[in-house]
């Protein structure tokens, strides 16, 4: 019979001394919550009993096996809504599937190799921008932040809606910025003062919603004034039928709340991959050179594409451990309950929270021997299959699994691919350890300058593959 009650704090003040401690560090608090209690955690938050599992087996009792049995907490989901509105991203239900459908074709195989093309196209203006620098002074400086945020919203917007944002990016990165801060403190608080009220933050909320909505809206205006169909995610959402459902079409309100999670979405965790992925080679000197050589030996000097992919077998896996270690999607949206229902164990009584938090579990020490250790080699076939599932988890699971996952773990070997072809990279000066804060997405706190040279890249008769030449590399990251 299940067990009604795991171990967990016991506070007195309703759960407001649990919130403040969240408030203040989420990714400590729960870290040492999982250390002091176990896989299954209990604790009260307001008027609601939460229940943390960090064991893979009942993350995927909630994200697969049962997923049918909760739903995403409505409060975040709120929050979210007022710029995102009834997107594939807010909804539940028979609505939510309906969607899904709708949007599901954006991603699939057959339009990678044009993604690709675009991804490395963007790249690659940027590259030569610091290149004319780096010839002239030797190096260049950047904030990675500010780059990879400008760079992936230029892919984002270019592979979905065919269209150039170069001169608006830092505009709009802007103001993706201020909603993600915002984001963050309003699903921690149980309730939002009115957005008309005269104050800083209202002002600067009110313009970063105008500022992303009148954009999108403008892709939508020019395209349907075109009349052209370009391939591509706008076209495709103003043009698609649900031939599965009720046959009908989206309006261009419908569309623009699907525009509109895809432009934010699909670019903030990517951004905030690539800042932890170069960030972690700029401290890994041997890492890099074993990418550098991976490089110089798959492309020989030319630019990557999709097709190269397969060939780039280590520079996935320096990918995929940075999502280890830094995980973009530190904790997946809470679920609530819709029924009573049992999950390792324990019985959890309807309207019960459940939270799940990769950044926790893909620290495990169990699942990930030396877990702050950089090391690329965990993700070799042969040690992959030691790893259970959902003991690493960076873009979700089940039916509401990531839908750009392919996308993003593609733009991120590429962008690394076509930048790391001509450049090293280096911490810069004065530069600190990074420290994670959980926003929207898992950012550095403050600024991450990293400092780029030119690089003398080898012939490719001369390269090897570098899991044959040098062996793997153990630095403490």
């Amino acid at each position: 019979m299940p067990t009604p009650f795991p171990p967990g704090p016991r506070d007195w003040t309703f759960g407001m001394s649990q919130l403040r401690k969240i408030k203040q560090d989420v990714l400590g608090y729960y870290t040492e919550l999982h250390r002091r209690y176990g896989d299954v955690v209990s604790l009260r938050l307001g008027p609601y009993r939460t229940y943390v599992f960090f064991h893979p087996y009942a993350v995927r009792e909630v994200l697969v096996r049962k997923a049918k049995q909760f739903r995403r907490f409505p409060r975040p989901m709120q929050v979210l809504s007022q710029w995102n509105g009834d997107s594939v991203l807010i909804t539940e239900g028979d609505e939510w599937l309906r969607q899904r459908r709708m949007v599901q074709p954006a991603f699939h195989p057959g339009r990678f190799e044009r993604y690709a093309s675009c991804m490395v196209a963007r790249t690659r203006n940027r590259l030569d921008r610091w290149l004319k620098t780096i010839d002239t002074a030797g190096g260049i400086e950047t904030e990675i932040g500010k780059e990879m945020t400008d760079l992936t919203l230029e892919i984002i917007a270019k592979t979905m809606f065919d269209a150039e944002i170069s001169a608006e990016a830092s505009d709009l990165g802007r103001a993706v910025a201020i909603l993600s801060e915002i984001a963050t403190k309003e699903m921690q608080s149980p309730w939002t003062l009115p957005d008309w009220l005269p104050l800083p933050g209202k002002r600067r909320k009110r313009w970063a919603m105008r500022r992303l909505d009148e954009t999108v809206r403008r892709f939508i205006r020019e395209r349907r004034a075109s009349g052209v169909d370009r391939g591509d995610l706008l076209s495709m959402l103003l043009l698609a039928v649900d031939e599965e459902g009720d046959g009908g079409r989206l309006t261009d309100e419908q569309a623009r709340d699907q525009c509109m999670t895809l432009l934010l979405a699909g670019h903030d965790t990517t951004a905030a991959g690539l800042i932890w992925l170069f960030y972690c080679l700029a401290r890994q000197p041997q890492t890099a050179a074993l990418v550098h050589q991976e490089l110089d030996a798959v492309l020989g000097g030319r630019e990557p594409a999709a097709n190269d992919l397969p060939q780039l077998g280590y520079t996935e896996r320096v990918v995929k451990e940075t999502l280890r270690l830094y995980p973009p999607a530190y904790a997946v949206f809470m679920r609530q309950a819709l029924e009573d229902v049992e999950i390792a164990g324990y019985r959890l009584p309807r309207n019960s929270l459940v939270q799940l938090f990769p950044y926790v579990c893909q620290h495990d020490p169990r699942w990930f021997p030396e877990p702050e250790t950089f090391d690329p080699d965990r993700f070799l076939p042969e040690r992959q299959r030691t790893i259970p599932p959902f003991a690493y988890f960076p873009f979700g699971g089940g039916p509401r699994v990531c839908l750009g996952n392919t996308f993003a773990m593609m733009e991120m070997t590429l962008v690394a691919a076509t930048f790391l072809q001509h450049l090293k990279v280096e911490l810069a000066a004065g530069q600190e350890e990074a420290q994670p804060v959980a926003l929207m997405s898992l950012r550095p706190r403050g600024e991450v300058r990293l400092r780029w040279s030119r690089r003398e890249t080898c012939a490719a008769a001369r390269c090897t593959s570098p899991a044959l030449s040098v062996p793997a590399e153990r630095a403490r990251n």
